[in-house]
């Protein structure tokens, strides 16, 4: 993404930056709340990259939408640091139950996620972190995880997914269609990032150094 159009879309929400620093802090405790419930795992990784994952997600940078994950036509998310999972997990939840809490407002039928329940990342999830039959520890594209494009797992898993995605829809012709990767590591894997986003312009990568 062009460095005019970034800054286009900072100053076009930077009005908006306080709601996002609540959004976080929600985020944030819920993440907390479900390591802690489970007693398992650490924070730290998943809460590092809150920040960038709210700003992505309600810039407009990304072409998503949440009630309809499987739009064949948008942007694609990878979670590059797979075992990251709770970072997904609480800002789904969050995201979820503002669309709930509006439609018992309203009743207005945009705010419900199709294919319902079954497709709905709600917070009473959370507690099921890493159970049989609960949300895996690492990220799968499965369920009411389709917000994700790859099962990932440890650091840099999916650092060559990201790349392949992109070429394989640069090839395709779909060079309207962005692929976003979060990543928490450096070394080779930040070396892989420059060199994916400097082969294509339809990739971008965001790492944070927790």
């Amino acid at each position: 993404m062009a460095v005019s159009s970034i800054s286009k879309l900072y100053e076009a929400q930077e009005a908006n930056f306080g709601r996002w620093e609540i959004i976080k802090d929600v985020i944030d405790q819920q993440i907390d709340i479900m390591l802690n419930y489970r007693q398992s795992g650490h924070p730290g990784g998943s809460r590092s990259k809150v920040h960038f994952l709210v700003s992505l997600l309600l810039s407009g940078a990304m072409r998503w939408d949440i009630r309809n994950p499987e739009k064949r036509f948008s942007d694609r998310f990878i979670l590059v640091a797979g075992h990251t999972a709770p970072l997904v997990y609480a800002t789904l939840a969050v995201f979820n139950e503002a669309l709930r809490v509006m439609h018992q407002k309203t009743g207005d039928q945009k705010y419900v996620v199709s294919g319902g329940p079954e497709r709905t990342l709600s917070w009473e999830d959370l507690v099921n972190l890493r159970y049989l039959g609960g949300l895996p520890g690492h990220v799968e594209m499965e369920g009411k995880n389709l917000f994700v494009k790859f099962n990932t797992g440890p650091s840099g898993h999916g650092a060559p997914v990201c790349l392949g995605e992109a070429i394989a829809l640069k090839r395709a012709g779909l060079d309207e269609v962005k692929v976003f990767g979060i990543e928490g590591e450096g070394g080779q894997i930040w070396q892989e990032f420059l060199e994916q986003n400097r082969l294509l312009d339809q990739s971008a990568s965001l790492t944070s150094s927790h």
